[in-house]
């Protein structure tokens, strides 16, 4: 009886503050955090410890190592520190649930129709680079314990919540960070995207990036035969990787997906890549990435060694070939049990918001969620507000997702007995 009593204050509470969360969520997208390169990470951490402060957390603004930072992040962002937030409220619980989001954004391209950084409502989308992607979780999450605290309700595990940086990137220097410094310590997680509506995020693929770097010997653009193109060997060498992948994609996984073309392994060729010096020389280097996604089933350090194996049968065919290949980053699939608490929790707080039966699956791109299923070892679910266009130009989260995805991190909070 208790609880529905709760549930029906935190309801009428967040109805009635949907128009305070959108103009906090706007005034989250106002702070730029592009990244790269990674800018206004500090006013923005200030800023969210100063909200999590209003409502009685103790905060904690935690800057990365310089030396970490550049051990693990790209090399144009070495000049822009690093921050991450951590707010906790200690209710005496034996048992901690975190609550972890990005603040960092995706760069935005030029053709917006309206400023990325001012949003605007508009037929009930809030229209801004981050209002999905996923500031307008981050608001949302705030109100969440607005709302327990309004009302004085204590949940019966200890709360922990992080805002992180460098999630696009790779999230290193964010919730890696934090993780494997053991600055949190959750024994289980609530990552603030990846579901949405009636959909739970349980997991997500694993990641294989991978850099190929390709030597050759420079000549004048008039007698290629006194060089050896990087490039063509690059072509050479990268025909031999899709005959490999095209194997791959026999494989099939048994885990309920996002989407069905998330059932089976992807690869993304030359997200980067480049060479050369001058038109008519014969170009000396050439590199270009993989991004590799792996169905649940796949191991990562096999897919490395198949990679590895690759370029060293292909070496030994091709004497001019020569090759490097450095790991950018790689770990396996993350998946938490669908019979654990944290995900009984959340089915019971989508199923009560939304009124629609919850649906669980894995998600075929990633999130944070994999530093704290793999690395922290606890269970955690994805789920975050409704919304589309995110990385585009036209990225919107639903007003009234808004409400409703702040009533399920709170159903979730007050309802964590396992």
């Amino acid at each position: 009886m208790k609880i529905d009593i709760a549930r029906k204050q935190i309801k009428k509470y967040l109805n009635d503050s949907r128009d305070d969360l959108v103009k906090l969520t706007q005034d989250l997208c106002r702070i730029s955090t592009e990244n790269p390169p990674g800018k206004n990470f500090k006013p923005l951490t200030v800023f969210l410890a100063d909200q999590m402060k209003q409502i009685g957390f103790k905060t904690d603004i935690i800057r990365v190592p310089k030396q970490y930072q550049q051990r693990y992040a790209p090399r144009e962002t070495w000049d822009l520190p690093r921050y991450n937030l951590v707010a906790r409220w200690d209710v005496g619980a034996g048992k901690t649930l975190h609550y972890n989001s990005h603040y960092d954004v995706v760069p935005v391209t030029d053709d917006w129709k309206t400023d990325p950084f001012d949003p605007v409502v508009k037929r009930g989308r809030l229209y801004g680079r981050g209002t999905s992607d996923m500031k307008g979780c981050m608001a949302s999450c705030i109100y969440a314990f607005k709302a327990l605290r309004e009302f004085g309700l204590i949940p019966p595990w200890n709360i922990e919540i992080s805002f992180t940086c460098d999630e696009e990137i790779g999230g290193m220097c964010g919730a890696g960070y934090i993780v494997k410094e053991r600055i949190v310590r959750p024994d289980a997680a609530v990552i603030c995207e990846g579901g949405a509506g009636a959909s739970i995020m349980i997991g997500h693929r694993g990641v294989l990036w991978i850099d190929i770097l390709i030597k050759g010997v420079a000549a004048h653009g008039s007698n290629p035969a006194a060089g050896v193109n990087a490039f063509e060997k690059g072509l050479d060498l990268l025909e031999i990787i899709r005959e490999y992948h095209k194997q791959c994609l026999n494989r099939e996984t048994g885990f309920t997906m996002d989407r069905s073309s998330a059932r089976r392994p992807s690869l993304t060729i030359g997200g980067l890549s480049g060479g050369g010096t001058k038109v008519n020389t014969i170009p000396s280097d050439f590199h270009f990435t993989l991004d590799r996604r792996l169905i649940p089933e796949e191991n990562v350090k096999l897919l490395v060694k198949d990679f590895k194996n690759i370029i060293a049968n292909a070496m030994h065919c091709d004497k001019q070939l020569k090759a490097k290949m450095d790991v950018l980053m790689d770990f396996d699939a993350a998946i938490t049990d669908s019979n654990s608490g944290i995900c009984h929790t959340t089915q019971n707080a989508v199923q009560y918001v939304t009124g629609k039966t919850p649906r669980s699956c894995i998600f075929g791109a990633f999130t944070d969620l994999h530093f704290f299923t793999n690395n922290a070892g606890c269970p955690s679910i994805g789920y975050g507000v409704e919304g589309d266009g995110i990385h585009g130009s036209q990225e919107y989260a639903k007003v009234s997702s808004l409400s409703d995805t702040a009533r399920v991190y709170a159903d979730i909070a007050l309802n964590m007995w396992e």
